[in-house]
């Protein structure tokens, strides 16, 4: 009888302890699964900090390609208003020299061709620029600011040949346009206004094709804004940007008003 007892109390004993054990695996099986949980919100909140991280690197990134454009701008503004301000001055001895060239025909037209260049009467109060790309843009990757490099038509003096940068000269409402042309690639490009992107377009020429597109913007634009062509902001494209006699890519535009 005391040893059936004895046997029976030993196997209350176990089966307590693998109970009691059964309840802290449990336990411990829940706290693992809690905290499995608990990392893989953390994971994902670092993710999206890296990300958020990331964003705030490019949108540094643009703040400072912003600033350059906008010292650019302050720059070719203060050039572009001292030469108006020259010619200005020098207005009368223009007219004067242009009243002395009457008696020749041929003369007078390159008098006002000369006057056609430069942005004074019978121009005055008329802005508009054409420049062409004469070379090709090697893979030119994104956010990459294109340059038209050779300027056919500048009146009011307001293109950067240099920077690709048209700051306008006055206030109103412009007409902007654009000409990309391609072989074997694809890219897509943006006009840009300050830091809006007012026009996009986007063109694959493939497989040997040789192709162009082109786009058009009407904007009001301020005085000393900055307006200019740039590849897209993070779309990288593929292949150059073409150039040869055949065709030239073009950036111009005018005051409508």
């Amino acid at each position: 009888m005391n040893g059936s007892c004895i046997l029976f109390f030993i196997s209350a004993i176990f089966a307590c302890r693998a109970e009691t054990e059964n309840v802290q695996l449990k336990f411990l099986l829940e706290e693992m699964a809690t905290l499995r949980k608990a990392v893989s919100t953390m994971e994902d909140v670092l993710k999206s900090q890296r990300d958020v991280i990331g964003d705030l690197r490019i949108q540094n990134q643009r703040q400072e390609k912003r600033i350059q454009y906008l010292e650019t701008a302050s720059k070719n503004r203060d050039e572009c208003c001292e030469k108006l301000e020259n010619l200005i001055k020098n207005k009368p001895a223009l007219l004067t020299e242009s009243k002395h060239t009457t008696s020749n025909g041929g003369h007078k037209r390159r008098n006002l061709h000369s006057k056609r260049l430069i942005g004074v009467p019978p121009y005055e109060g008329i802005v508009a620029f054409y420049a062409q790309m004469t070379s090709v843009e090697t893979s030119p990757g994104a956010h990459h600011t294109l340059i038209f490099d050779r300027i056919r038509t500048n009146v009011g003096l307001g293109y950067n040949n240099s920077t690709g940068v048209f700051t306008a000269p006055r206030e109103g409402i412009y007409v902007f346009t654009w000409v990309i042309r391609m072989v074997t690639a694809e890219h897509s490009t943006e006009l840009l206004i300050n830091d809006d992107i007012f026009g996009a377009t986007f063109l694959r020429a493939k497989n040997g094709d040789d192709g162009s597109v082109s786009g058009t913007v009407v904007a009001h634009v301020t005085r000393g804004d900055v307006v200019f062509v740039r590849t897209h902001s993070s779309y990288a494209g593929d292949g150059n940007i073409h150039s040869n006699v055949h065709g030239q890519p073009s950036f111009s535009g005018w005051l409508l008003h």
